[in-house]
């Protein structure tokens, strides 16, 4: 009976998807760390600081990475900065990884110029939210265009971002059923479960690959068929959630679920109450370098890196 639930639920991220623009296939299986950006005095981006991180990122199993998010300081990042960041980092990376670029502009036609521009620069993929001004300002079909223009302009594969805490908008099983029949759009990024859930079982045909937006729920996410997570805390925790992955990749939902556990709290930690600040205060702790945040995000408090140094020691992992 296990081996038969096992096989019943087994997750279909191990094909190969295709898309129409350039016949390239993009996997999104596995966890990718969207990279918090490293700041030097001056506020320009630490390069050098980037290189030392992606030397220990490197020798974790991690799939891939993604430049320019919100926990990379996505809104506080010029074009031309994440173009840059683009490029660098593809030459920091073994072949095998892939690099996924935040594209997300206020407009349609920027977003597309955005998009195509980091394909050029080296991103194998390309993460889309919906614009700030969508909030008020329109409706979910105009979404719906908004997405496909960019996914009919861009040579890279476009993943949808619908984190309702960062975008404020939430889009429907419904709408993200129709995006998954465009060839070039290959996955969403979601965080709410009933809808992970729906939509893997309403996409399983259309090689469409579903991704938990973050670790506090990674395996229940994957429990119901989803292929992966971006999460924010793989940026400090990246070996245990790899291995949480492998685990519930292999069917050791027990042995998974002890790991799952240990993560909970300290992502929801993190990711909810600290922000960005609050992962690079962890990375500072673990040996990264994770440095300040670009204005006018605050530095974590005193009381709250030890909250954090408390939490990670409660666990082990420091």
């Amino acid at each position: 009976m296990h081996q038969l639930w096992r096989n019943a639920y087994r997750p279909v991220w191990r094909r190969q998807f295709g898309h129409k623009s350039t016949g390239k296939s993009i996997d999104l299986g596995g966890v990718f760390v969207p990279i918090p950006t490293p700041y030097a005095a001056n506020g320009d981006i630490d390069y050098g600081a980037l290189a030392a991180n992606f030397q220990r990122w490197e020798k974790i199993p991690f799939a891939g990475y993604c430049v320019g998010g919100s926990n990379g300081e996505g809104p506080y990042l010029k074009a031309e900065e994440k173009l840059e960041m683009v490029s660098k980092i593809r030459s920091m990376i073994g072949k095998d990884r892939l690099l996924i670029a935040g594209t997300t502009c206020e407009s349609t036609k920027l977003t597309c110029d955005l998009s195509k521009a980091a394909a050029g620069a080296g991103a194998d993929g390309v993460l889309v939210m919906s614009p700030f001004y969508f909030k008020t300002r329109t409706t979910e079909y105009s979404l719906y265009e908004h997405f496909v223009s960019v996914a009919e302009s861009c040579p890279a594969p476009v993943i949808v971002y619908n984190m309702v805490p960062v975008t404020g908008i939430d889009l429907s099983v419904e709408i993200l059923k129709k995006m998954a029949l465009h060839a070039n759009i290959v996955g969403v990024k979601d965080k709410d479960m009933g809808k992970l859930a729906a939509l893997v079982t309403e996409t399983r045909d259309q090689g469409f690959q579903v991704v938990a937006g973050s670790a506090s729920y990674l395996l229940a996410a994957m429990l119901v068929g989803c292929s992966g997570g971006i999460n924010g805390l793989a940026a400090v925790l990246g070996e245990p959630l790899c291995e949480m992955h492998k685990l519930a990749v292999a069917g050791r939902w027990i042995e998974a679920l002890v790991l799952q556990r240990k993560l909970v709290n300290i992502d929801l930690l993190l990711m909810q109450e600290c922000g960005p600040a609050g992962l690079k205060a962890a990375m500072e702790l673990l040996g990264y370098r994770g440095g300040a945040c670009r204005a006018p995000l605050p530095p974590v408090s005193a009381g709250q890196v030890e909250k954090i140094k408390r939490a990670m020691e409660k666990e082990g992992f420091l």
